[in-house]
């Protein structure tokens, strides 16, 4: 990984101002993000960057120049990536540095609905406090998937509850917050439909019937489930792979989706495992939901975990 030189792993090294310059921060914004939108202390964050040491660069995405694009287009001008969205943007922003020859650092000020991301990683989702950690904190390694010839950050999913992920109105999620997305796992219920597949990892294989399939590395799966801390490790190099079996009855159904919503996996319809290389064929294309965003790939899905690829910013250990 090529990292400016006053960085190292776990740790961000000031430039000298006078010998080295200001540190050059790309701080991309989407206007449209999440209930509160830009009413963060653009003030404030100014302030604390400027006290940072860190010269600012702002841009805003609109649907012709998302996050990806403005990363590509402009990383070799900054220092520091920085994303200020909801889970979307943040998934886009880490997309663009994926596909770029140069790998720099992300900080985020997480401004989106549910911020599942963000919480899996503890960011803050105070704006002021989230600047404050990409001025003064550390760096962690963080796994991104590939999906095809796809990045994704955090769920790649396919049955039952995808559609909830992609097909809840943005006006719903803006109003609702994540309450939105459990009236839409209620709403989508009664239309749980199987989908045969087969599933070859590194060390295993199974096929079956199935509703749902997931393959994540986040503590919240779809928006609607959660994941033990203790499960999700964000830089081991594998995902955390859920699938759920086709069930009997609606009473058998039912007691699946109770199990995975008290975080209980040890069902006899719901299968849990880790692996970093994932092929998946089907005998019908699959509707899939990842990072949120609809997608359809054809029979044959090719997932696979990059260990460590890039960096984010984390509050330093033991700070606030």
């Amino acid at each position: 990984m090529h990292l400016p030189d006053f960085y190292v792993r776990g740790e961000i090294m000031k430039k000298d101002k006078d010998e080295n310059g200001r540190i050059k921060l790309m701080l991309i914004i989407n206007p449209h993000s999440g209930k509160r939108k830009l009413n963060f202390s653009t003030g404030k964050i100014a302030d604390i960057f400027d006290k940072g040491n860190m010269e600012i660069a702002a841009y805003f995405t609109s649907p012709e120049y998302n996050a990806d694009y403005i990363v590509k287009k402009h990383i070799g001008e900054c220092d520091i990536v920085g994303c200020c969205g909801g889970d979307g943007t943040i998934s886009e922003t880490i997309s663009g540095i994926m596909q770029s020859d140069i790998k720099k650092p992300l900080g985020c000020i997480p401004m989106g609905t549910t911020n599942d991301l963000a919480r899996s990683l503890k960011l803050n989702t105070n704006s002021v406090k989230a600047a404050k950690t990409i001025a003064a904190g550390e760096l962690s390694p963080f796994d991104i998937g590939s999906f095809n010839d796809k990045y994704f950050v955090y769920i790649a999913s396919f049955g039952a509850f995808t559609e909830v992920s992609y097909a809840t109105p943005q006006k719903a999620k803006n109003i609702f917050g994540r309450l939105a997305y459990m009236f839409g796992a209620v709403k989508y219920l009664h239309k749980i439909k199987s989908h045969h597949v087969k599933i070859i990892t590194d060390d295993r294989s199974c096929e079956g019937d199935y509703i749902f399939g997931a393959v994540t590395n986040s503590t919240s799966v779809a928006g609607v489930f959660k994941f033990d801390n203790d499960d999700v490790d964000f830089a081991d190099g594998k995902f955390e792979v859920l699938l759920i079996k086709r069930p009997k009855n609606i009473m058998n159904a039912l007691g699946t989706v109770l199990s995975m919503f008290n975080k209980s996996y040890k069902h006899d319809n719901i299968i849990f495992f880790h692996a970093s290389e994932i092929v998946i064929t089907s005998e019908e294309s699959l509707d899939w939901a990842v990072d949120g965003e609809h997608r359809n790939d054809g029979k044959s899905i090719n997932i696979r975990n990059n260990h460590c690829a890039i960096d984010i910013i984390m509050k330093k250990h033991g700070k606030h």
